[in-house]
């Protein structure tokens, strides 16, 4: 079954259910992002190819996107393992197709987007790295900085290596856990 018309060169990267009157923020591997009003986009066939979201800057090419929520906040990594929350009501709501503002600082250091999605502040992510190394964390534990700001550092990576994609999961039941563990520590202690 075909979704979407695609160009040559084109990929399909985000599918995001909406109600039909969200804003939308697509965010590029070179640290630029787009938000604006879903009804900018017009109902089309399945076949059809779509409208365009962002303009595209020389040699970038677009890592996500996401629904913008009032209560949310836009979580950009980059390739060398930084990362960064910041409010939604940093990244204005503008007309599609533009080039974009700047959503992060790059760099030497910190490198490329990887990533772009939005989270409520309790969500645990997960970077994956192109040699399979696994983290996850709660989010947290990452600052909230501005838009155009660098990040921390949230995981340390070696010169080859780089993060290839992240996703935002349900956060780990860390205090039934923690409870198991003390009823095993109870048991334990009673037998003695």
């Amino acid at each position: 079954m075909i979704a979407i018309g695609l160009k040559d060169g084109d990929e399909l990267v985000n599918v995001l259910l909406t109600n039909g009157e969200s804003n939308i923020i697509i965010g590029t591997h070179n640290g630029y992002s787009v938000t604006f009003k879903e009804e900018a986009i017009r109902d089309m066939g399945r076949t059809a190819s779509g409208v365009r979201g962002i303009r595209l800057r020389e040699e970038d090419y677009v890592i996500g996107a996401a629904l913008m929520t009032e209560n949310h906040e836009v979580l950009v990594i980059t390739e060398k393992g930084y990362g960064k929350r910041t409010k939604v009501s940093e990244y204005p709501v503008k007309g599609r197709g533009g080039k974009g503002i700047k959503t992060a600082n790059i760099t030497e250091k910190n490198g490329p987007l990887a990533g772009l999605t939005t989270v409520t502040g309790e969500e645990d992510i997960m970077l994956i790295t192109d040699k399979g190394v696994i983290i996850r964390f709660n989010v947290s534990t990452v600052s909230q900085t501005g838009r155009s700001t660098l990040g921390v550092r949230l995981m340390k990576m070696e010169a080859d290596t780089k993060v290839v994609t992240m996703a935002a999961v349900e956060p780990e039941a860390t205090e039934e856990v923690t409870e198991v563990n003390s009823e095993i520590d109870a048991e334990e202690t009673t037998e003695e």
